[in-house]
């Protein structure tokens, strides 16, 4: 029994919203469906918005990626954290609220979902004696994220170790990268309940990981580096395979700042 609240579950979503509403976009989901969307259901007790900037976008990896078609698709991410055991009170209250604030004219339509699934958390690790929790990655000021989705070429408990020993590799006392956390997309009941404007749900015949890789120094400066071992990490192995691997630097809530550089 622990004495605390444990992460044990996840949204994360990457979207595409359209150039020419992006400020509205931008404030109705920071203001309202971040908030009443996710944050006041059951379980939900942290999240963090993330964007990625023309530039960052044209280092992703690999150039030919089944999760973001074209690869500079996706120039939002937001990542929610939810309470270990508590998905299933989450989507139960998730689903028909979507549709009632759809009914209430409070969702937006100018958006493409690139990835937008729940997930459960499979491990984690800090750098150093006394990390920052994992339950605290999304309030602690990280200056940025790497989202690496990998997928498995055969054993599924082969990828979960490899991932196990990426986590180890990237969180090195010198590491720029404070701390990574792993998880495994969430297969649904289909058909799903109507959620208006979002494609949620994970293909139970792929073996996929996402790994988030929160970075201590500015990503934009540091990128480099990390980009080339994430490379190392790959090509190491002949148990998964890159399928996207994404920089993203937080959003200025309340604010543009960085709305005119997304394309």
């Amino acid at each position: 029994m622990t004495d605390h609240l444990v992460l044990g579950h996840a949204l994360i979503t990457m979207v595409e919203p359209e150039p020419a509403t992006v400020a509205d976009y931008n404030r109705w989901y920071e203001t309202d469906h971040f908030l009443s969307g996710v944050l006041t259901g059951p379980g939900a007790f942290a999240g963090r918005r993330f964007l990625a900037t023309k530039a960052l976008k044209s280092t992703r990896f690999p150039k030919d990626s089944p999760v973001a078609t074209p690869v500079e698709l996706g120039s939002f991410l937001a990542v929610y954290w939810i309470e270990q055991d508590r998905l299933d009170a989450h989507c139960a209250w998730g689903f028909p609220e979507a549709a009632r604030l759809a009914a209430l004219g409070r969702m937006r339509s100018d958006r493409t979902h690139v990835s937008t699934s729940y997930y459960d958390l499979v491990g984690a690790d800090g750098r150093g004696a006394r990390p920052v929790p994992i339950e605290l990655a999304l309030h602690h000021p990280y200056s940025g994220i790497v989202v690496v989705w990998s997928e498995g070429t055969g054993d599924r408990a082969a990828h979960e170790r490899w991932a196990t020993g990426l986590r180890a590799a990237l969180t090195v006392e010198t590491s720029t990268v404070g701390q990574v956390a792993t998880f495994r997309p969430v297969s649904l009941p289909d058909p799903l309940p109507q959620m208006p404007g979002a494609i949620i749900g994970a293909d139970p015949a792929r073996d996929l990981l996402v790994h988030i890789c929160f970075a201590d120094d500015r990503i934009r400066s540091r990128w480099r580096e990390l980009s080339l071992a994430l490379h190392a990490e790959f090509d190491r192995t002949t148990d998964a395979t890159a399928r996207l691997v994404a920089p993203f630097i937080p959003s200025i809530t309340g604010t543009d700042t960085h709305l005119d550089e997304l394309w």
